[in-house]
């Protein structure tokens, strides 16, 4: 039976905390942890104590020796820095000294990155490199797709469609001035599971965008599709509250001229306007809230749904790797056309927030 492959860990952000004991749920092994900065003691009672990681280190020869050296394939799970990101992808899937690489990247998103840099990833990669919005994983959303493409005529033609996220304020820092951005965060995920559910192809402008700066506290903007596919502009509002309970709280309104479908962070649920009654349609299983939710109180910083939604991403990434052909979910929420649309559009929107003006959305 095939096995999973051997997995390195590249960076200490606070989501290795995750990621790592995620993927060790799912038998991957992880044999190296790889830090771009220096190994403080911190760093080093982090990968020891907390992780339980006994190879690691800091030096970019090492790297660049395990990489080359390698009798097989690497997961390569990049926690760094988003701004470190696509230098690093490039740096492992490009060739290398040896020999060209055949390892497996997993990345998050990469924010606030030139969408035209990112088609050089595009065409260097060689195996299954993936930039995660680990989300659009949740089940929810999946059958949410399938629903509205295979229950039309029961919810007759879309009207109107509203994502609304509420989450607390974000911690700033000098080091930190990307990870802290509402638009970068969470818009970016927002509009990730947006063109998973209805796609990238018709995508037109984007209008109405407001950002509040400078500590960005709201964020909201409407995506305009092209006529011809009779989609409604979608609105997106982001705001962040430091006197709300939750890290974070999000909800999807689309109206129908039949129902409506609402997605309260993981409850998928029908309201017929004729009677009023309300069809719990999914609620993905109340098991994960007890798995998780001492992970989730150990890193308050890292909401309980995102913990989740990794969960599944791994199920799907493990499924895809002993396979070797991704089944069409896990191709769909990892497309490439979606990372570069989400950061597209991200320029699209502080553009229409800075002038004031319809931005049109064209590679």
């Amino acid at each position: 039976m095939p096995s999973t492959p051997p997995v390195i860990i590249i960076g200490v952000n606070p989501i290795v905390k995750i990621v790592v004991p995620l993927l060790r749920a799912f038998s991957f092994q992880i044999v190296h942890l790889w830090s771009p900065r220096r190994l403080t003691s911190d760093i080093t009672s982090l990968c020891k104590d907390t992780l339980n990681i006994d190879s690691f280190s800091c030096s970019s020869n090492e790297f660049d020796h395990l990489l080359n050296t390698a009798t097989q394939p690497y997961l390569i799970f990049i926690c760094t820095e988003t701004d470190q990101h696509l230098s690093l992808i490039k740096r492992i899937i490009t060739t290398s000294i040896i020999k060209p690489s055949t390892h497996h990247v997993v990345c998050m998103p990469p924010f606030n990155v030139d969408p035209k840099s990112l088609i050089s990833t595009q065409q260097i990669q060689q195996q299954l490199c993936c930039y995660c919005y680990p989300i659009g994983f949740l089940p929810t959303f999946i059958k949410l797709k399938r629903y509205l493409t295979e229950e039309h005529a029961n919810i007759g033609d879309i009207q109107s469609i509203e994502f609304r996220i509420h989450c607390c304020s974000l911690k700033s820092c000098s080091n930190d001035r990307i990870n802290s951005s509402l638009l970068n965060r969470f818009g970016s995920f927002a509009l990730s599971i947006l063109f998973y559910l209805f796609g990238t192809q018709y995508l037109s402008t984007i209008s109405h965008a407001y950002i509040q700066s400078p500590n960005e506290t709201t964020c909201s903007f409407h995506i305009n599709y092209n006529r011809s596919i009779r989609l409604p502009p979608i609105s997106v509002n982001i705001i962040s509250n430091s006197h709300i309970s939750s890290t974070y709280n999000q909800e999807l309104i689309i109206i129908a001229s039949k129902c409506a479908l609402i997605v309260n962070d993981y409850r998928l649920i029908l309201r017929r306007f004729n009677t009023d009654e309300q069809i719990l349609i999914d609620s993905f299983h109340s098991d994960t809230n007890e798995k998780f939710i001492e992970f989730s109180n150990e890193n308050p910083e890292i909401p309980l749904i995102f913990i989740q939604s990794f969960y599944y991403f791994i199920g799907h990434l493990k499924e895809s790797l002993i396979n070797h052909i991704p089944r069409s979910t896990f191709t769909d929420l990892t497309s490439f056309e979606i990372v570069y649309k989400v950061q597209e559009t991200i320029v699209a929107i502080r553009e229409a927030a800075r002038t004031g003006e319809i931005v049109p959305i064209v590679r």
